[in-house]
């Protein structure tokens, strides 16, 4: 006597978590479906490329047959709220019951999870990588702990001291200009053009005293005179005189 065909083991799903919960709010207003396929898929508004990714995930969670026949599983989570979260978690207890045979997500670490995956199913290290984050996703939903993990210590850097810049006067920025690059003619008539306009235009006053008002008067004229000696004003002037 020729022994039975053996089923192939189902492999541990990995469709985007987030169609997978279109679907079952979907699934919440309308008749229960006796029967799913791709096609059926797609008329409930599932993306064709998840569409057999989506259909796998069911057949996995026991929620469609292999003909396409849905189960009564799939009914139970036409419910809302904590019934629909309860009949959620006996689903995923159910589809993973060898993952919880070995494992328990509330204290295993993501490897391990992953390292089942591989081993139990022989799938490749991206699959169970995949595999894992829609189990976990799962069982979020499902109520069902999981373990926290910290992310990896990343090393702190200590930012090199560094001293805050103090506000510069203009004439001490101009210095900085020139000692970085020289000035040309055009550059320094430019410059003293600015300075006459400062000197014309009534300085600032809120909040100063009369002392620092003729602080920054003689500042300003410092600067012009500073600007009318590299441009030879000055001497133009003396001669003149």
């Amino acid at each position: 006597m020729s022994e039975a065909k053996r089923e192939p083991i189902r492999k541990p799903p990995y469709v985007a978590a987030g169609t997978l919960w279109e679907f079952f709010t979907k699934l919440k207003f309308v008749a229960t479906p006796a029967h799913l396929d791709a096609k059926e898929l797609v008329e409930y508004g599932i993306p064709q490329h998840w569409v057999y990714h989506l259909l796998s995930t069911l057949k996995f969670l026991n929620l469609v047959e292999k003909n396409g026949k849905t189960t009564p599983a799939l009914q139970s989570l036409q419910m809302r709220g904590e019934e629909f979260k309860s009949n959620l978690e006996e689903v995923v207890r159910n589809a993973y019951a060898e993952l919880f045979s070995k494992i328990d997500p509330a204290r295993d670490s993501r490897a391990n999870i992953m390292n089942f995956f591989m081993k139990h199913y022989g799938i490749s290290p991206s699959g169970a990588e995949k595999a894992t984050t829609l189990f976990h996703d799962l069982c979020g939903e499902a109520g069902i702990p999981t373990l926290q993990e910290k992310p990896s210590a990343v090393p702190k850097i200590k930012p090199a001291s560094i001293k805050p810049k103090t506000k510069l006067s203009t004439l001490e920025i101009d210095k900085e200009s020139e000692e970085k690059r020289p000035l040309s003619g055009d550059d320094l008539k430019n410059i003293y053009l600015g300075k006459l306009i400062e000197q014309i235009s009534p300085p600032d006053t809120a909040g100063k005293d009369a002392e620092a008002i003729r602080a920054e008067a003689e500042l300003r004229k410092a600067e012009l005179d500073r600007i009318e000696k590299m441009l030879g004003i000055i001497k133009e002037k003396e001669e003149k005189e």
